[in-house]
Parts: structure tokens; C-alpha cells; sequence
């Protein structure tokens, strides 16, 4: 059998093939099953993508048209991403960007399915990056004084946040019109 033949069965074919058996109650067993429960999880690049039920609280799987949860079957087409810091639902990417949901308070930025720890990794790593080019400005501040070379790096701090939350909110309005 080709591997396109065999994709193209259902899962309760696969289900009944993987028995091996002819004993018809046990066969009717395995298709109530396939039935009344949710396929299995879309393995993408990272793994298996998982998420928690607002209406359960528990998991919930990534499929290829939204997410299914395991226990209670609750179908969501897409699940909003909260920002750990801000407790505020981020905002969507545009449908032709890729997944990447930012925070409009604080400028934190996500993928679905990140954790709270990944977030903030991913923050930390953000603002040491701003942090390693405001020592780089300051060094390179010939001739100003500290004090002055300081308000140049801290301007630059800001400017930075500023301009990339700005860019976000003009990347999002054009593509919604």
C-alpha cells in the first residue's frame, strides 16, 4: 500500500487495522470509540500544540481548522492570547502574518501556544538587546558627557519600544483595509 493510500483512511480504519481482529463486539467497541472522541493533535514543526479550555479548563488540542478539546469536545476556531504581564488579551496578527500576537500595553509578543515562561524569556531577551545598544550608543558618545550620553541611551530605549508598537498598529490597520 502507498503511503498516499494510507493516509487517505480514517482513523477508525487505522484504528481497525491496528486490532487485527474479527471479533465483531470488539470491532463495534473500536468504532464507538473513533467516534465519540476527538481526532489526535496536527504534529507541527514544534510538537504537539496544546492549550487550556475556557470552558473545562483542560487541554486542548491544535487541529488543522482551530482548537478541540480532549475532555469536553468545546470547539474553538481561535484562542485569544493573554499577555502574562498585563493580563489583557493580545492582539491578533493580520491573516496573512505570520503567528505572532502582540501586547498593546507593554509591548510583549507571542505565538499560540507559548508559555508564560517562553513570553518572558523572549521579552528579556528583547530588552537586553536594547540594553547592549544602549551601552554601545554611550561608548560611542565621543566627547558628551556621561549624563548626556545616559539621556541618549535612555531616549533610545524608549524611541525603540515606541517605534516598534507604532509599527505593529500600522502593520495591522493596512492590512484591515
Amino acid at each position: 500500500m502507498t503511503d498516499f493510500a494510507d493516509e487517505a483512511r480514517s482513523r477508525t480504519a487505522h484504528l481497525l487495522r491496528m486490532a487485527n481482529t474479527v471479533d465483531a463486539r470488539l470491532r463495534a467497541q473500536i468504532i464507538e470509540y473513533a467516534d465519540s472522541t476527538p481526532d489526535p493533535p496536527v504534529m507541527g514543526p514544534t510538537g504537539i500544540a496544546t492549550a487550556g479550555c475556557p470552558r473545562c479548563l483542560r487541554t486542548m488540542w491544535r487541529q488543522r481548522d482551530g482548537w478541540v478539546c480532549a475532555s469536553c469536545g468545546h470547539v474553538e476556531e481561535e484562542l485569544p492570547v493573554r499577555c502574562p504581564n498585563c493580563r489583557t488579551v493580545m492582539k491578533s496578527p493580520p491573516t496573512s502574518a505570520p503567528d505572532r500576537w502582540w501586547c498593546a500595553r507593554c509591548s510583549r509578543v507571542a505565538t499560540v501556544g507559548d508559555s508564560t515562561t517562553e513570553i518572558e524569556n523572549r521579552e528579556r531577551g528583547r530588552l537586553e538587546a536594547v540594553r547592549l545598544l544602549d551601552r554601545a550608543m554611550a561608548e560611542r558618545a565621543d566627547g558628551r558627557g556621561d549624563a548626556e550620553a545616559t539621556a541618549v541611551s535612555w531616549a533610545f530605549s524608549s524611541a525603540v519600544t515606541e517605534r516598534e508598537r507604532l509599527r505593529m498598529e500600522r502593520a495591522t490597520l493596512r492590512l484591515r483595509s
